[in-house]
């Protein structure tokens, strides 16, 4: 394990940035490895980060948003279709970056709470980047139809990834365009 250089007075920002450095590195996210790397207490992290599950989360989220930055990029069409295509990237994206893929399949249920969980901070920085694609280009859509769609999306992505199978993509894109399609056309 990478050793994190001594800092005078650790901070929550650090705890995350050390987390995402493991966790990039495809090595498992322990908070003792973090309690010892950065000379604090178990409270002290805990306080910062919450548990396991709250930190996986807090690790993830900046990477979602450089996935959807991705995504946006190279999204083609114009309009609904564009937003859609840009969905259908992020899932792409995101269901092959090694470090994730890996964070499923060898910790399935708790990847699996991390990136399903609906109140999560996962899934509300996937809503927050697919209603940022849908109004990029031109679209007025209620939050729970997004909601319904990330949920959906998700859920199609990652649960086969969990349980040793591929990813739903196609048909998570299906779904996704037909909730869309019945609400707005």
């Amino acid at each position: 394990m990478p050793a994190l250089p001594k800092l005078e007075r650790p901070t929550p920002k650090h705890a995350v940035e050390f987390a995402q450095r493991l966790f990039l590195q495809g090595e498992r996210v322990e908070l003792n490895a973090l309690v010892e790397a950065l000379g604090i207490g178990r409270t002290t992290l805990y306080r910062w980060v919450g548990d396991r599950e709250r930190l996986m989360g807090l690790v993830l989220a900046d990477m979602i948003d450089i996935g959807w930055d991705q995504a946006l990029d190279s999204a083609e069409g114009e309009g609904l279709e564009r937003a859609m295509h840009a969905g259908r990237r992020f899932m792409e994206i995101t269901a092959t970056f090694p470090p994730v893929r890996q964070f499923a399949e060898r910790e399935p249920q708790l990847a699996l709470r991390v990136l399903l969980a609906p109140d999560g901070l996962v899934a509300e920085r996937i809503r927050a980047g697919f209603r940022r694609a849908l109004q990029e280009n031109g679209e007025d859509v209620n939050d729970e139809l997004i909601d319904i769609a990330v949920q959906a999306g998700t859920a199609l992505e990652w649960a086969p990834i969990a349980i040793g199978g591929e990813p739903e993509i196609e048909r998570a894109s299906r779904l996704i365009r037909s909730l869309f399609d019945a609400t707005l056309g």
